[in-house]
């Protein structure tokens, strides 16, 4: 019960981060919001660290964080890029199915797949297909949504990361939380240089991105913690169910409205990703 629990907690963390992520990015720029959330969530594991005292362990499976920092980041990069030109209720759901890679990583290395779970997957893509979709009022055809293609992207790599971090946090989710964060520094730092991007957000905009760092980095522990304790099938698949949280608050907050298709596709993709959970 406690891995669903920390998955749960995981989707929460997720959805909102996303939220503010996406919305934030329509102004500022993404590395800017990456590298300020990134150091919030080193600087909040470290004061974990500190206040537990846990000494670094000596296990080699925490070096799988690296990449795992490195793959979150790229998920994250184009996620917000898709939703800051693209609608978040239709986008979010994209980038879930990413789910779908550690669920078939599982069965290449013994996992049993149900029927049922089978099922979900081909409605999470069946979904996902029709989610993309919107007609042109001007010429009244089909064509894709705008900022689809980076939100099939980061698909992909949101699957890498549950799959990457799964082994890396086997008996240790603390440090390779930490290790997986920090990993994102080094990566964002010479980014940051190369692009000549400031950091200097306006005091306006800061409180919400020290807020997503804080959501996102609780979240990613969340779900360190629950795949520590539980099976990745299940626990990638619960926690990847953010985009209801993002879709509701950008149907609250945004007022945004989508195509009859487009919701029937984002109905079917959710669905289709809870329904492998049963696997």
């Amino acid at each position: 019960m406690l891995p669903i629990t920390l998955s749960i907690f995981a989707c929460f963390g997720w959805g909102i981060a996303d939220f503010i992520g996406g919305v934030k990015s329509r102004s500022i720029p993404t590395l800017s919001i990456l590298m300020i959330s990134s150091l919030t969530g080193t600087f909040l594991l470290g004061l974990v660290l500190l206040f537990l005292d846990i000494p670094f362990p000596n296990d080699p499976n925490l070096f799988w964080a690296l990449p795992a920092g490195v793959i979150g980041i790229a998920a994250m990069f184009l996620l917000y890029q898709s939703l800051a030109v693209g609608t978040m209720s239709i986008l979010a759901p994209i980038s879930a199915t990413g789910v779908i890679l550690p669920v078939l990583w599982g069965i290449f290395f013994g996992d049993a797949l149900s029927g049922l779970c089978i099922f979900g997957i081909v409605i999470a893509i069946l979904g996902s297909l029709m989610a993309v979709m919107e007609t042109d009022p001007n010429k009244n055809k089909q064509k894709l949504t705008k900022g689809v293609g980076l939100a099939v992207g980061s698909a992909f790599f949101v699957g890498l990361y549950f799959i990457t971090m799964d082994t890396a946090c086997t008996h240790h989710p603390i440090w390779a939380s930490m290790i997986m964060r920090s990993s994102t520094l080094l990566l964002l730092i010479p980014l940051l240089f190369f692009k000549k991007v400031s950091i200097n957000i306006g005091k306006i905009h800061l409180p919400y991105i020290l807020l997503m760092g804080v959501m996102d980095t609780l979240a990613a522990f969340c779900f360190a913690l629950a795949t520590s304790k539980g099976l990745l099938s299940q626990v990638a698949v619960i926690s990847s169910l953010y985009p209801a949280v993002t879709i509701i608050l950008s149907a609250v907050i945004m007022g945004e409205r989508i195509q009859r298709i487009q919701m029937s596709g984002v109905i079917l993709a959710i669905t289709g990703i809870t329904l492998i959970s049963a696997f």
